[in-house]
């Protein structure tokens, strides 16, 4: 399952996407804008840092700012960043075998799932929600 947590690191992302390049924002003010808990906007901007798509910078002009262009960033890659690897179910991630896989009709379909489901998140960028976001306004 992709928690709420990732969802908001994309949506920071976002909004940190959302503006000119090199500017900087602080976290107060993405939090307000998105409406994200400030605590947990500085929690997932560690995981972009960590992730190099942000640096952050300290003191009165201070704020975060993107490191990358945003179409370099997928949204695979910030969910497995949060989340950890992402898995429609547990058994395609089992260590030990299921006790029925020989004879499982399920395991195909799950995997097949999982492919296009990770198709998907890997062919949708940062830049590319930045840009639906702005042509709904």
């Amino acid at each position: 399952m992709i928690t709420k947590k990732a969802e908001y690191a994309i949506i920071i992302l976002t909004e940190l996407a959302s503006h000119p390049q090199g500017t900087v924002i602080t976290s107060k003010r993405i939090a307000e804008k998105r409406a994200i808990p400030a605590n947990l906007v500085v929690q997932l901007l560690a995981v972009t840092r960590t992730a190099g798509w942000t640096v952050g910078a300290r003191g009165p002009t201070g704020g975060i700012k993107l490191t990358v262009d945003p179409a370099e960033i997928n949204m695979r890659q910030v969910i497995e960043a949060v989340d950890g690897p992402i898995g429609i179910t547990r058994c395609l991630f089992s260590d030990k075998p299921c006790h029925d896989k020989t004879h499982c009709s399920l395991r195909g379909v799950w995997s097949e799932a999982q492919d296009k489901m990770l198709s998907v998140l890997e062919n949708v960028s940062i830049k590319d929600l930045t840009d639906a976001a702005q042509n709904d306004c």
